[in-house]
């Protein structure tokens, strides 16, 4: 007997655990390593690299879907196309997150390092 996949989203995975009972998705994949495991069968995970989609980016960075879309189309943001739709693999997300973070930093640290330590005389 064949069991569908399940995709665990690893945003409802973390943090979820209270020590006392199973989360919704614990329970979930506990249940079908049980059902496989009384027909005879095996249990494979695998792990594959998660899409976002421009929503799902701009929520994540606190900018508008379309900004992210511009940006895509601009080449600054890495994205496939998933029939008409773009996604962005969770790696590109990183590095542009990590890359946007930088940047800012980098723009204000004069700032606050003369807030910190006085103005250059």
């Amino acid at each position: 007997m064949a069991h569908d996949l399940v995709t665990l989203d690893p945003d409802e995975v973390r943090g979820t655990a209270d020590g006392k009972t199973l989360p919704g998705w614990a329970a979930l994949l506990v249940n079908r390593v049980r059902e496989a495991a009384a027909s005879g069968q095996t249990v494979t995970l695998s792990a594959e690299e998660r899409m976002l989609t421009p929503e799902q980016m701009g929520r994540r960075l606190g900018m508008h879907r379309s900004t992210v879309v511009r940006k895509i189309e601009a080449g600054q943001i890495r994205a496939v196309m998933v029939g008409t739709h773009h996604r962005i693999p969770y790696s590109e997300f990183l590095r542009f997150r990590d890359h946007s973070l930088d940047r800012m930093t980098r723009a204000v640290a004069p700032e606050i390092e003369a807030e910190l330590f006085g103005a250059d005389e």
